[in-house]
Order: C-alpha cells, then sequence, then structure tokens
C-alpha cells in the first residue's frame, strides 16, 4: 500500500478518479491538488485540497494522475508532476476488464465497465472512460481521452492528443489523426486526419484546429 495519492483536478472528473483510487485500496492517504488557489487549504470529497501547481515540489516521491478531461491541459499537468519528481500511477476500476497481455501507460484511468482486450498498447496519461471498449491490437498514444461508450475495433491506432467522443465507433483497422476530436456518435470508417473534428456517419471533417 502506497502512503500518498496527490489527485490533480478538484471536478467532476476528480471525484471519478477518486472513487477509482480508492476501490483499489491501495493509498494510506489521497490529496487533491487544483490550479485556483482560493480552494488551497479546503477539502474536497473528503480529501484535502493542498494547494496547486506551486505546491508539487513538496510531494516529490508521491503518487499522483491527472484528473482533467481537457488532452492539452492534462498533459502539461503531468509534465509538471515530472519534472517536479512525483511518479504517475495507473488506476484501473475493479469492474474494468484488462486482458493480461494489454500494455497500460503511467498515469492512465481505466474506468468502470471499460473494456481493453488482447495486445492493446494505451500510451501514457490517458482516460480510458466509462463503457469504452478498446479491441484487440489497438495503439493508443499518450495523452488521449477515449469517451464513455465508444468503440474501437480491432487495430485501430489513435494519435496522440485525439479524443474519441461519446459514443462514437471506430472501424478496425481505421486511424484518428493526432490531436483530432472525434465527435459523439460519430463513426470512422479509415483515416481521421490530424487536428481536426471530425463528425457524422461517416465522419467527416468539421474543421480543422
Amino acid at each position: 500500500m502506497s502512503n500518498l495519492l496527490l489527485i490533480w483536478g478538484a471536478g467532476g472528473h476528480g471525484k471519478v478518479v477518486l472513487d477509482i483510487a480508492r476501490s483499489t485500496g491501495g493509498f494510506e492517504k489521497i490529496a487533491f491538488l487544483d490550479d485556483d488557489c482560493t480552494r488551497a487549504g479546503g477539502s474536497f470529497c473528503d480529501c484535502p485540497l493542498v494547494g496547486g501547481s506551486e505546491e508539487l515540489h513538496q510531494f516529490r516521491g508521491s503518487a499522483f494522475v491527472i484528473a482533467v478531461g481537457n488532452n492539452g491541459s492534462r498533459a502539461r499537468c503531468f509534465s509538471g508532476a515530472l519534472r517536479n519528481g512525483l511518479c504517475p500511477t495507473t488506476l484501473a476500476h475493479p469492474t474494468a476488464i484488462i486482458a493480461p497481455s494489454a500494455i497500460i501507460g503511467s498515469g492512465t484511468v481505466v474506468m468502470p465497465g471499460a473494456i481493453i482486450n488482447a495486445g492493446a498498447v494505451i500510451g501514457e496519461n490517458c482516460i480510458i472512460n466509462s463503457g469504452a471498449v478498446v479491441e484487440h491490437d489497438c495503439r493508443i498514444d499518450a495523452h488521449v481521452h477515449i469517451s464513455p461508450r465508444v468503440v474501437l475495433g480491432g487495430g485501430v491506432c489513435v494519435g496522440r492528443l485525439a479524443q474519441v467522443g461519446i459514443g462514437a465507433v471506430v472501424l478496425p483497422a481505421a486511424v484518428v489523426g493526432e490531436a483530432s476530436i472525434v465527435g459523439g456518435g460519430a463513426v470512422v470508417l479509415k483515416e481521421t486526419p490530424s487536428g481536426c473534428t471530425v463528425v457524422g456517419v461517416p465522419a467527416k471533417v468539421l474543421f480543422y484546429t
């Protein structure tokens, strides 16, 4: 059992991450960081709120996880915690099904009811949200958000910083480009270019960022 887990992000997503951390029974103490300085010294969900990024140096060697939905912000927080000597931890809810041959990167959180099948590789600091299905041999790069009820067919590749929206489907062997957003309910047939938002069935480019 680890002594302390720091969850960076005291919001709705942080509540879910806290439930997962508690369900593992792996931490004696859990505290929150949040960059809203007015909240420092208070509490969140019965856990102390110790401040923001300026306090990271005090927790060198402690386990941490980032509970921020925005991929870019989550990536920046992750890098900041690493620079200050904190150690990323991986969390998975007990109801998640993860194949023994799957690889889950450090700092990634696997939410309730998610399924990650054989040979899947998931990068660091990702969110595999509630009820998502990541089929065999998928490759998901760092800082990606797979939203609730997404289905990724076998062999799908998702680029760094991409987000696949609620209920979207990505067909087998398709590619979601780096920093792209797949809109909720969309169906990706083959490839999504990098840096764009796609929507619809089949998914088509709405705009480039």
